[in-house]
């Protein structure tokens, strides 16, 4: 094939100026669906390629081979740009997404936060939570205290199985108030430094409604921003205002909150979380002391 192609499956070619244009998300989903097409018998896709199906909020790279599960004594005959699983898996926890079959959200959820670091898995579930059991500002935390019971039973069940603990801890952590992908990363680096942080705190705004701060360092007089470029950059998130207006916006917001609770205020972005120890000397460069630095 030319250089101009890029093989996405055996057979299976698509124009690289094509591909290009692609977001991340569909340049993997490109991938499956090639896969899926190319298969004798439909393919039960899992970990990251079941994740992009059930469009849940990937944080970082994402892999560049479709992954797919089958029975522990299956054939695995090797593919360009196929990882192929062989795990326990039962009907129940197999799906369809427009015509291509999936391991369930649930099992999904179960795998990357087994197999994959904490980091993209706690992004991923807090994506579902968000979905599943939030409305603007309010959440269900009856149906979400059952539906994390029925996790940890899946967990106890598969116990032995490679990076339980890890799971565990991410089931614990993971929590519906989260409302991005870098307040997910956030919150787990703040974890691992042992901070105590109460999320989407209410602060009551001039008009009568409420403002609703990320995080608060519990103890510290401070409260705590994820400031993604999205906030300022993104057509649909700016509500019809220019950048400059939303830091405009954004300042009278801070100074309102700040006087009225004497509370201190830092932000941060993406570039700041990529690691705990990175995280910690943004925090320190802001005068926190850090409760622990991990190694």
């Amino acid at each position: 094939r030319s250089s101009r192609y890029i093989q996405l499956h055996r057979g299976i070619y698509l124009p690289i100026a094509a591909w290009g244009v692609l977001s991340r998300e569909e340049q993997h989903l490109a991938k499956v669906l090639s896969t899926h097409r190319s298969a004798t018998e439909p393919p039960v896709f899992s970990h990251i390629s079941a994740a992009i199906l059930h469009d849940l909020p990937i944080y970082g790279a994402i892999d560049e081979t479709a992954h797919t599960t089958g029975q522990p004594k299956g054939a695995a005959r090797p593919a360009p740009n196929l990882k192929r699983h062989r795990a326990p898996r039962r009907d129940a926890e197999i799906t369809e997404i427009a015509g291509i079959h999936c391991t369930t959200v649930e099992r999904t959820l179960l795998d990357l936060a087994r197999l994959y670091p904490a980091e993209v898995s706690l992004s991923a579930v807090d994506g579902f939570l968000r979905e599943e059991f939030k409305v603007k500002q309010h959440v269900d935390w009856e149906r979400h205290g059952d539906w994390k019971a029925t996790m940890m039973e899946h967990l106890l069940r598969m116990n032995g199985a490679r990076g339980i603990r890890l799971a565990r801890q991410v089931f614990e952590l993971a929590d519906p108030r989260v409302d991005s992908v870098l307040e997910s990363v956030s919150h787990l680096q703040l974890h691992r430094m042992g901070f105590a942080v109460e999320l989407q705190v209410a602060v009551p705004s001039p008009k009568g409604s409420n403002y609703y701060v990320d995080f608060e360092f519990l103890g510290l007089d401070l409260f705590g921003e994820c400031d993604g470029q999205n906030k300022y950059l993104a057509a649909e998130l700016r509500a019809g205002l220019t950048a400059e207006q939303v830091v405009y916006r954004e300042k009278r917001r801070e100074e309102w909150i700040c006087s009225t609770t004497g509370n201190r205020m830092i932000r941060w972005g993406f570039p700041d979380v990529t690691s705990a120890q990175v995280f910690a000397r943004k925090l320190q460069a802001c005068g926190v002391m850090i409760p622990h630095i991990p190694r």
